[in-house]
């Protein structure tokens, strides 16, 4: 097995659930039994256009609102894409952190926003940062990943989860929190959701892409009802419905008791891919700070400026390594007259889950002998 991590490529790239995490049996028997219920005929019609009903209303028991006030899609990004075209106009200003996912800002800017990313440290946001773009720029809206943070691995402490909703609630303007790593913490315990602390300024988007399987296809966004009925309108408008087998075998996989039982084998699958990223990273690459996540899919490094990664990808794919390159991770800086040449060039995102710990302590490996 270790001759063939060796030779192997290692895939440092989109953070993608382990191929032995998908319970295919599982949603084999949900999706048959769904077809075969009273609603079978229903799901395959066209739909609610708001998402299925039944998993819209126990959606609405776990985060104690209304089913009105849930919307379900094709996706989170699906919906932050919907969100983006109600919420901005061609010029507006979107805030994110600095590094953020890089489908969002892709996703931000195709809908004509200026996405200017605000520093992201050890525990958040940088405050002080985020206040002085709001002040200059007055966003639609901050896009923040509070929990295992896509790709840098932060968590939000709980104060600073406390000064973002006084934020927004001063200078009026939404808090869009996307926590699709949220449930899977492999240690330590759970902050509030922003949306605890200020539901009035905060949409909540998540999806079931990491929990059961991405090609299910089903996010969801919580928000206000007026805000929902206008998403459901655009989302109409744009799709026609929904994908309402795959929603309905979600309830159905929840009724069984599939998803408790289904979470706690993947935080015990992931949880030593965890230990292993974070142990060989202190053991070939001594010095290199990084966040050391108690839960999600990432974990990211900062190479020394002195290294020269001008070419680091080519570098790496010649050794059998792929990366993701850090640049796509970054938004354009607060500061308009920065140089944004090098911007992400030395950030390197290090998604763990569907590697082994074997192929992880390899991958790592080989990182290092690019940069000494």
């Amino acid at each position: 097995m270790q001759g063939q991590v060796g030779t192997a490529q290692i895939l440092f790239t989109r953070g993608v659930p382990a191929l032995e995490a998908l319970p295919t049996t599982l949603l084999s028997e949900c999706m048959q039994s769904v077809l075969e219920g009273p609603d079978g005929k229903t799901i395959l019609q066209y739909g609610n256009y708001g998402g299925y009903l039944p998993l819209r209303t126990m959606l609405g028991e776990q985060y104690r609102v209304a089913p009105e006030q849930i919307i379900v899609g094709n996706g989170s990004l699906h919906l932050q894409d919907l969100l983006t075209a109600l919420l901005v106009k061609p010029g507006d200003v979107v805030l994110t952190e600095q590094p953020s996912y890089d489908r969002a800002i892709q996703t931000f800017r195709r809908r004509g926003a200026k996405v200017i990313g605000i520093p992201l440290e050890a525990d958040g946001v940088n405050l002080a940062k985020l206040e002085e773009a709001i002040i200059q720029k007055k966003p639609a809206f901050l896009y923040v990943i509070p929990d295992f943070q896509n790709p840098a691995g932060v968590t939000t402490s709980a104060a600073k989860r406390q000064a973002l909703v006084d934020l927004v609630e001063r200078y009026d303007f939404w808090l869009v929190e996307d926590v699709p790593y949220r449930t899977l913490r492999y240690s330590g315990e759970s902050l509030p959701l922003l949306r605890d602390l200020n539901p009035a300024r905060t949409l909540t988007l998540s999806s079931y892409s990491k929990l059961i399987s991405p090609a299910l296809r089903v996010g969801y966004l919580i928000g206000p009802g007026d805000l929902v009925k206008r998403l459901i309108k655009l989302m109409e408008e744009t799709i026609l419905a929904p994908v309402l087998p795959t929603q309905a075998a979600v309830v159905e996989f929840h009724k069984r008791g599939y998803f408790d039982s289904n979470l706690e084998n993947l935080k015990q699958l992931y949880a030593p891919r965890l230990q292993a990223i974070i142990a060989a990273l202190k053991t070939y690459l001594p010095g290199v700070p990084f966040a050391e996540p108690e839960g999600g899919f990432f974990v990211s490094i900062n190479l020394p400026e002195e290294i020269d990664c001008s070419n680091l990808l080519a570098r790496a794919q010649a050794i059998g390594l792929t990366l993701t390159n850090g640049k796509d991770f970054f938004a354009d800086p607060l500061d308009e007259h920065e140089n944004t040449a090098h911007l992400g060039e030395h950030f390197v995102r290090l998604p763990f889950c569907a590697l082994t710990p074997d192929q992880i302590e390899e991958g790592v490996k080989r990182l290092a002998t690019l940069v000494r």
